[in-house]
């Protein structure tokens, strides 16, 4: 009776860790993704609040299997070293989304380096980069086979 006990309360006690590590938690029902190519070149950094109007590409997401995927990545975010010399300046913002709950909505800024969430700094990962990208990505244009008939 004991061992179970323990195992519970182990089993408990990682499980609250485990919720607790995670950046979002809520269900959401759809995610607005704005998307600026992270090679675009600008004169100033565009802060967050102006974003959208800089934006060029739009999407959303209703999917409830895309919408978990996007989650999954954004929960794997790893928390910015407050020592990098670049922590504390404005986000160049190249992306912004918004989650959607029956709750409230959950808004985040990301440029190539850093994703601000509620406020908080994450390392911006190649896997977001990737995936931004990924759901931006122009067709490539279809070239024709010339015919060399004589």
């Amino acid at each position: 009776m004991k061992k179970r006990f323990i195992t519970l309360l182990i089993t408990a006690f990682f499980y609250m860790n485990l919720l607790q590590a995670q950046i979002l938690n809520n269900n959401f029902e759809k995610i607005d993704i704005y998307y600026a190519d992270f090679s675009i070149m600008t004169a100033v950094n565009i802060p967050c609040h102006d974003f959208i109007v800089f934006s060029d590409e739009h999407k959303t997401i209703t999917d409830s299997l895309d919408i978990e995927i996007w989650i999954g990545i954004l929960n794997r975010l790893n928390k910015a070293d407050t020592e990098n010399k670049y922590f504390d300046r404005i986000l160049d913002t190249r992306g912004k989304l918004f989650l959607y709950s029956c709750k409230d909505t959950i808004q985040i800024c990301l440029d190539y380096r850093y994703t601000d969430i509620n406020n908080e700094r994450y390392d911006t990962s190649p896997e977001l980069r990737l995936e931004l990208e990924k759901m931006f990505q122009k067709p490539k244009p279809y070239k024709h086979k010339k015919n060399n008939r004589k």
